[in-house]
């Protein structure tokens, strides 16, 4: 009889564990599937309505900001950043011109313009490149006049290529030095755009 009831309880959970086994089967057979597909889209559920949120948030600000931008826009006024001249040739010596009265307002007679060049642009740009090549004698606090004049003004002046060279300064005996005489000796290049 002992035998009977430990086969009976050996039956009971073999019949429990192919019940187990069979309900997992199905699962993975029938419904393993959808769950999973299930989780995927809670997952870009979720990314969406963050997405929204940002997208609603920007949305509400969007009155501002179109504000704020025409504000910009009208504040901006582009016609004075271009040179108004219809040739290369004529906007190079208004720039020319230009270069000469920044130093005569801004600096003292120590400043002297030694050359002037327009120089043409060997790549083809957006807006026409108009470029002067200068070359100039001035002390360096005059010149820093002068440039901050060329950058802050309109039509639009920009600088590059700055060269400035020191004169020589004269030796006297037992190898003392005195003051470099004469001003900086200063080469560089202002450029506009036609529009």
């Amino acid at each position: 009889m002992i035998q009977i009831i430990s086969d009976q309880g050996n039956s009971k959970a073999t019949a429990l564990m192919l019940l187990v086994i069979a309900a997992l089967l199905i699962y993975l057979l029938f419904f393993h599937w959808f769950v999973i597909r299930h989780l995927e889209y809670a997952e870009e559920v979720g990314e969406l309505r963050s997405q929204l949120n940002r997208f609603q948030t920007v949305a509400a600000q969007s009155e501002t900001l179109q504000l704020q931008l025409n504000s910009v826009r009208s504040s901006q006024n582009d016609e004075g950043l271009f040179l108004k001249y219809p040739s290369f040739d004529e906007a190079a010596a208004a720039l020319s011109g230009n270069i000469g009265d920044m130093v005569r307002t801004q600096a003292d007679d120590s400043c002297q313009i030694v050359s002037r060049q327009p120089v043409r642009p060997r790549v083809q740009e957006r807006f026409q490149r108009v470029t002067v090549n200068v070359r100039m004698r001035c002390d360096a606090e005059d010149f820093l006049q002068i440039l901050y004049g060329m950058e802050t003004s309109m039509p639009l002046m920009l600088v590059d290529n700055l060269n400035v060279i020191r004169p020589r300064t004269t030796r006297r005996q037992r190898g003392q030095q005195t003051q470099p005489q004469g001003a900086l000796d200063i080469r560089f290049n202002v450029s506009g755009y036609l529009k």
